[in-house]
């Protein structure tokens, strides 16, 4: 489930120009549409039983929030979702946890091929030092908007480096399609981002190791910030601002997309291929129905990523003692 909860918030990760706040309301019912979508299609796995059937309750209870109580529909709809989703999977985690925590370690060996490719059941949010570094880097330059004006206030975000696309193309202010990866606009955008990363940056840091994982992340975020600019520069979109680190988090997916690709014979890489798949197709339909959202540095970034995807290999996996000596 934590690998669902990871799709739910990707969704949020986006860029908005700050002209317009986000609707919380909108980002809680799509939360709970698209996750329940994914369990009643069975798209992840493992599920606990008779997940699929309260996915659809909350899909169902969804759809009439939607109908009868459209101001409020995201906060009921979320009430139902973290009574009926979350929790239990919550729960069911805490099971796995205190199972295996338990289990004897020679009934937990894996190959390394298996535990390149992510076999492993254990279930959790985990963290690796560079996601944490980047967390941390995101936090302190949220805390200096604060400090700078407010991270809400068009001219803090302007003076600390959001993408003025304006700016780049006729004051060569190159600086900015770096540092709006940095910037975001009020805690909600921030925390949807940051937990986005939290949930789908690891693994992918343990496959490919830390130095790429920083490179992809950054390059692609870059990357998100170009197809902007070139897009503003032949005048296919009015000139914008944006902040946010979306860009680099669909980065993290297109890596994930021509890495899988790259290894699609290794254990459970059509599995997880398939599963980003959705991420990226669920992804789109939120930059469709949400015009606050800046598809072009969403799909720039998830472009690049998956170029650098095509290009990095698994990071080697240290032998042990008895598998050294293992045919």
């Amino acid at each position: 489930m934590a690998t669902t909860a990871a799709i739910s918030l990707l969704h949020h990760s986006n860029t908005p120009s700050f002209q317009d706040p986000m609707e919380l309301n909108h980002i809680l019912l799509f939360t709970a549409i698209a996750t329940s979508a994914l369990v009643v299609l069975q798209a992840f796995q493992p599920q606990s039983p008779g997940a699929r059937a309260r996915a659809a309750v909350v899909l169902i209870g969804s759809v009439l929030a939607w109908l009868l109580a459209r101001p409020i529909a995201g906060w009921l709809s979320a009430i139902v979702w973290c009574a009926l989703l979350v929790v239990p999977a919550f729960l069911q985690n805490r099971a796995w946890a205190t199972r295996y925590q338990y289990r004897p370690s020679g009934s937990d060996r894996q190959s390394g091929s298996d535990r390149q490719f992510g076999s492993d059941r254990r279930f959790g949010i985990t963290v690796s030092p560079v996601v944490l570094a980047l967390i941390i880097v995101n936090v302190a330059v949220f805390i200096l908007e604060l400090l700078a004006g407010g991270s809400t206030n068009p001219m803090t975000l302007h003076r600390l480096g959001e993408l003025d696309t304006h700016s780049v193309i006729f004051r060569h202010q190159y600086w900015r399609l770096l540092t709006a990866l940095f910037l975001h606009y009020g805690p909600i955008h921030i925390f949807f981002n940051l937990f986005a990363l939290l949930l789908l940056g690891p693994a992918l840091e343990r496959q490919i190791g830390g130095f790429l994982f920083a490179v992809c992340y950054l390059v692609s975020g870059i990357g998100s910030s170009v197809a902007v600019v070139l897009l503003t520069k032949l005048r296919l979109f009015e000139p914008v601002q944006l902040v946010g680190a979306s860009g680099c988090i669909m980065g993290v997916v297109g890596t994930w997309i021509g890495f899988l690709l790259h290894h699609r014979h290794a254990p459970l890489a059509r599995q997880r291929l398939r599963n980003i798949f959705v991420i990226v197709l669920l992804q789109l339909a939120f930059d469709v129905v949400t015009p606050r959202v800046s598809m072009s540095a969403h799909l720039g970034g998830l472009f690049t990523g998956f170029l650098l995807g095509l290009l990095v290999q698994t990071k080697p996996v240290p032998l042990t003692p008895r598998s050294r000596f293992r045919d």
